[in-house]
Order: C-alpha cells, then structure tokens, then sequence
C-alpha cells in the first residue's frame, strides 16, 4: 500500500488529494493536508470519485449498436463489443462518408463540462472539429455560463477576462446567485470558500448574499440573504447603480481615466429608483438603497455572480451591470474589490475579440459563436433543418437529453441522426442512442494541469498530476481517440513522427510528452515547463498573488483600453430589458417562478450512478415549495403534484422548504433516467427530467450570449 499526490478534476477549486493504492489499484481517496493551496480542503464529490472509477457500469469496452435506434422505451437498445481498430475504422469511414455527402456542417459535436477540466482532451477536440470544418459545436457552456464569456467580450474586449472578488480584503461583498457551500462557486477558483468568508465577517467585513433561497451559505458566521425574486437580479443591479450615482458616489476620477460610454450606462439605470424596482425585485426600496450607499462608501467592496443569475433570461446584461459595480466605484483592480488573478498564462490575450462581425445570417436568424459554441436549444432545429441538417453528432463528457431543455423533442430529432458517437464514461441518457460508445478514461488514469481555473484562481498555483493507475479494461483518453479518428480520417495527428508511424497498430500506446508542447509553451510565462513540474514537491508550483494596478494596462483587450460602460452591442437588449420590465409589472401577484435547486448530492452525469449519494430524502428531485404557498393550494409535504410551464409539464411529489421566499419552487436538474439502462443505480432512482418545463428553440436563448433559459420559469402547480 503507497500514497500519490494528485487532484481533483470535478468542479474549479482542483483540490488536493492523495491517492492511497494497492498494487496499482486505487482503493481510496482522501484530502491532501500538505497541499500548499488547498490545504487539506476536499469535498464529498471528489472522495468519492474511487467508487466512479470503480463502479460495474463503467462504459469499458467500445460498443457498436446491434439493434434499431429507439428513443421510446427502456431495454430497446443493445450493443455489442466491438475492438478499438475495428471501432476507429468505422466510425472514421461513416464521418467521412457525411462530411463527402453532405458538406462538414453536416457533422456536429457537443461538449459536456468535464472537458474543460480535460488539459489534452480539450487541446484535442478543437483540433478535432477545427480539421472536420464543422461550424457546428454545441456546449454545456450555453446551459450556465456563455453569459459570462459575451459580457466580459463586450466590456472588457475578451471573453476570458473575469475578475475575481478579493474576499481576505474587502469590506463589503455582494454574492449573487451562488450558494459557496455547496457548489464551492464558479468563475473564481478558491479553496474552501466558506472559510474565507467566515474570516472576512469575523474581521468586520459585510456579506449579503442575494438569492430567492435561504441559501446553506447564509449564517450567523458569513453573512445575509437578501431574497430577491427569481430572474430580477439586472433591475436591483440596476437600482442599486442608480442609487450609487444619485448620491454622487460614482468615482468619477477611474471613470474618466479608464471608462467609456459613462451615459450610455446612465440612461440605462435612469428609471430604475429604489421605489421603482421594489415590488419588481421583492426587496423593500429602504433597503435596495441602504445596500447600495453601504457598497459604494465601504473602503473596499466586491462582486461576484453564479449560475443562478446566469441562467435567467438577462444574464449577460446583469454580468455587465456586476462589472459596473466594481469599476464605477473604483473597486476595479483596487485591494478588497476585484481583480484578474492571471495564473501561469495571461489567457486575456487568447480570448480578444479579433473581429467587428459578431452575427450571421441563418435559417434561425441572427446567431453568433460563444467562445466556438452555437446556442444549445437550437441542436434539435438544426437536426430538422429542412435545409442543410445535421446528419451525424460527436458527443465528448456530455448528456444534452438530459442536461438541455426539451428531452422530448431532442429524442425525436436523435432518431433522425445517420449516426452518433459517445465518448464518454459511462453509458448515460444520450448514449442510450448512440451507434458507437467509445470508454474514456478517468480522471485517476490520466495526466493532467489544473487547466480550468486559468485567469479565474485566488491563490494562483499550477499543479501537474500523473495517472494514479493504469486505465482499465479498455479505456482510453479523449485526445488518443480523436487522434486515431483523426488518423484514419487522413488529417494530420499527433501520431505524426516522435509517436508511433501511421501503419502501426491502433491498440499502439504514444508517448504521451509528445503533447506536451502547447503546454510548455503556455508554462513559459510562469518559468517552469512539465518536466521542471513534475521534479516540483508534490509537482506544485505556487505562483505570485495578482498584481495590482495592471488591469488597464495589460489585462483589459478593448482596442483603446477602456472599460466599455454601454457596449454598443446592448442596444437590442436593453430595448428588450425594458419591455421585459413592464411586463413584469402586469404580472399576477400569485405568480410561481421555478429555479434551479443545487444541492451536494448530484452532479453532472457522472454522480447520478453513485450508491451513496441516493440517501434517505435524496432518491428523487421532489419540487420544493415554500409553507404558505402549499397552504395556498391546500398542498402538503409529499403530495404529488403536476408542474406545468407554457412549454411542457411534469410530475413530482411536493416537499415543504421553508428557505424558499413566497412565490418561488425550486427543483434539482440532472435527473430523468429512466430509460438510463446502462447506469443500473440511476434508473432505479430516475427522479423527473425538470427540463421539460423549459423553453427550447428559437427565442428560447438569451441572443447575446446563447444562454439558454433555466431559471425564474413562470410555472403553476397543482395537486395530481
């Protein structure tokens, strides 16, 4: 029995952990207390992930399908084992059979989130699809995030510019839409959170979150919750700006020399008083103001927002309002506000906006790539493009059946596919429907650098881990079979030279170094490459704290290197923010919003097939529901109940939560497996796929970022 060092690949923080093996096999994982950042910080999903690794329904073979696709009914499809050459050549030999038909946007591919926390499979896959010619990339990212990418392109001139709040500093924090407790945040890789924000309110610092849910987050020994109303966060952003500029609060000295577009700005927040968002937002005027002149007077404050804003229908434009906070303050780059914590590359550079043109024409309107990504909700239009479908998907670490709004319509579209390729670890959802499974490998049997957190971390740190074991069985990493794809497609691969010749077998195992040269190259800025790393203790390097005073200078990517206060490219959806506004104001008073529940026992895909996370209270996504609206509709805990939105309906029993302000349900997403046969735990525990009660298709995204519309969800609920 021996320990190796290694870390976590599931959520942003990449915690340290040690691997404990027995004759080259994992047995457990355990937190890393030596680790230098992280510190011993580790939490249940990531110790958890040896049963993952372990577990019997682990996709470990490559699969062909034996029988007719069909997407209707459990048990109906079967595969057969198929080897890997005969695998590659197929699949290769029908890519290439579409793509000479039909043209290469008749090939598509979507990409769940594990890739990004996948150094060489994410390196791999773009070159994939960049050599297949495909414009037609889908991406997780439209689902949570894209908003983010579009705002900070718009403001800052590069999507990859995202300052991070200065928590051990700051005087003042506003936490929008994110609950550190149990989802550890997004955008800003930290270790333990709560423990930084225990240790600001312990020193004197004020925290409010805002959030409609009485988050886990909030307590005696961090901070408030502010209740808003689900999907109103951009018009109490907004109130909370005009009220700054109101009390003659806005530094008008950064402004000047660092700002652009100061009118634009304010003309948007003109109408938006206090008084006059109050009822919109469920926060009484006093206070909206009280926090605002508190925020703006504190000697340091900062911002942050996650996924439940994000997923709204205005998140894009709340990301700019966010960013207004910090910078018309003065809190930009300034100790206790935010700041870009660069890591060992200044990514702001890769990410600059390279062009004026942003839309193009097409078949569903103006549309747009975010960061390479086609909006999500539009994959089922494309697949029935009566013009020029999709005839054939590549799906890398994703489930977009379950995870994407319209399950329904998108099995319907997938039975019309000529042919879909699953990689993945698992057997999930979607890959009930593929053609061919081909078995990745894990996070245990893989090299990899704490890629995901780049620009975003709060320590900066670069971490390399080497596989802790052997794949098993016949698993294998995403770059070696997009190469090998690439190999028998005829494209250049990184089989070329240093690896293996083209005529040698496809079981052929390359040297894995031979990838190695972009990631040098990017280490080059921090002064290490991977070999110096791996000679590191523990292959850590921990990198200098952010420096200051730089953001306007080398950081920001617009042409003149000013913040862009009103970007130009807003014009139609502050239009659209306004009407959006009035029509809140017509709505019933009695009127449900359903969010998105996050909780510590599910997550993505992966987590749905873990035993020990279907406890007593957690084997299905029951709609949670605040005392008096239940009472309201003589409802009572575990009733069940029909959930109906203006695009779908859904079963779930009823359960009593009383962090839920008035007027807000909550569900948990990733659920819905019932026809899952390939992960025997998930099917057991099926849940309802709440996603049926979104939006999907054309208007059902947010056109500037393709976000698709998840939360703050008008439903009405009644007993079944």
């Amino acid at each position: 029995m021996h320990t190796q060092k290694t870390f976590c690949r599931i959520c942003e923080p990449s915690c340290g952990l040690q691997a404990e093996l027995d004759n080259g096999r994992v047995t457990r994982l355990r937190p890393d207390n030596s680790h230098p950042v992280t510190q011993g910080f580790a939490c249940h999903k990531g110790l958890y992930f040896v049963d993952i690794h372990h577990d019997p329904d682990r996709l470990n073979h490559p699969l062909r399908r034996s029988t007719r696709r069909d997407a209707s009914a459990a048990g109906a499809n079967i595969f057969e084992r198929v080897s890997w050459n005969d695998t590659i050549s197929e699949v290769a030999a029908r890519l290439q059979s579409v793509r000479s038909q039909y043209g290469s946007d008749a090939i598509a591919g979507y990409v769940g989130n594990p890739m990004a926390f996948n150094t060489f499979g994410n390196q791999a896959l773009e070159q994939f699809f960049r050599l297949l010619q495909t414009s037609r990339i889908f991406s997780a990212g439209t689902q949570d995030c894209s908003n983010k990418f579009a705002g900070s392109e718009a403001v800052f001139g590069t999507s990859t510019l995202h300052p991070v709040p200065d928590f051990e500093a700051t005087q003042y924090a506003l936490i929008f839409g994110e609950n550190p407790k149990v989802s550890h945040m997004s955008f800003v890789s930290i270790a333990a959170p709560m423990d930084k924000l225990k240790a600001a309110h312990q020193r004197g610092a004020t925290i409010k979150f805002i959030n409609p849910r009485r988050i886990e987050s909030a307590t005696a020994a961090t901070g408030d919750v502010v209740q808003i109303k689900p999907d109103t966060d951009l018009y109490f952003m907004a109130a909370l700006l005009h009220e700054i500029d109101a009390a003659g609060l806005f530094d008008n000295a950064a402004i000047a020399a660092h700002g652009k577009n100061i009118e634009g700005l304010r003309a948007f927040i003109k109408p938006y008083s206090a008084e006059v968002v109050a009822a919109i937002t469920g926060i009484d005027a006093d206070a909206i103001r009280c926090i605002a002149l508190d925020f703006a007077r504190a000697p340091s404050a900062c911002v942050h927002m996650s996924t439940g804003v994000n997923m709204g229908r205005q998140g894009t434009l709340c990301y700019w309002l966010l960013n207004m906070l910090s910078f018309v303050t003065g809190n930009l780059d300034r100790p206790g506000g935010n700041h870009y914590g660069q890591g060992f590359y200044p990514a702001t550079r890769a990410g600059r906006l390279r062009s004026d043109t942003i839309f193009f024409n097409s078949e569903f309107g103006e549309l747009r790539h975010i960061r390479g990504a086609l909006p999500g909700n539009l994959l089922a239009d494309m697949i029935e493009s009566p013009d020029n479908p999709i005839r054939a998907l590549v799906v890398l670490a994703g489930n977009p059946l379950l995870s994407m709004a319209g399950e329904a319509r998108l099995r319907k579209a997938f039975e019309k596919l000529e042919l879909i390729v699953v990689l993945d670890i698992y057997r999930n959802a979607t890959g009930e429907l593929a053609d061919y499974l081909l078995p990745c490998t894990d996070m245990l049997e893989r090299s990899d650098i704490n890629i995901c957190g780049l620009g975003m971390q709060y320590q900066p740190f670069v971490q390399f881990t080497e596989a802790m074991t052997k794949p098993l069985f016949e698993r294998k990493p995403e770059w070696w079979i997009l190469n090998r794809l690439q190999q028998a497609m005829g494209f250049a691969h990184c089989f070329d030279g240093n690896c293996v010749d083209d005529a040698a077998s496809v079981e052929s195992a390359p040297d894995e170094r031979t990838l190695h040269g972009r990631l040098d190259h990017m280490l080059r800025h921090a002064g290490i490459s991977v070999a110096e790393l791996q000679q590191q203790a523990d292959s850590v390097k921990i990198l200098p704290l952010p420096e200051r005073g730089k953001f306007y200078s080398e950081w920001i990517q617009t042409a003149d290197q000013k913040v862009d206060c009103c970007p130009s490219l807003f014009e139609e959806a502050i239009a659209q923010a306004h009407r959006i506004f009035a029509e809140l104001q017509q709505e019933p008073a009695n009127q449900l919003k359903l969010i998105n529940l996050r909780t510590n026992y599910i997550h993505n895909s992966w987590f749905q097939n873990v035993a020990k996370l279907k406890r007593p209270g957690q084997q299905h996504n029951a709609l949670h529901m605040g005392q008096e609206d239940a009472a309201a509709r003589q409802l009572q805990n575990g009733d069940a109940v029909k959930v109906a939105s203006p695009w779908g309906c859904i079963e779930a029993p009823i359960r009593i939560d009383a962090t839920l302000r008035s007027g807000v349900v909550a569900m948990s997403h990733g659920w819905g497996n019932s026809r899952s046969d390939g992960m025997s735990v998930a099917q057991r525990y099926p849940g309802t796929n709440v996603n049926a009660l979104l939006p999907s298709g054309p208007g059902s995204y947010e056109k500037l970022s393709n976000q698709a519309f998840m939360s703050g969800i008008p439903v009405e609920v009644q007993r079944v």
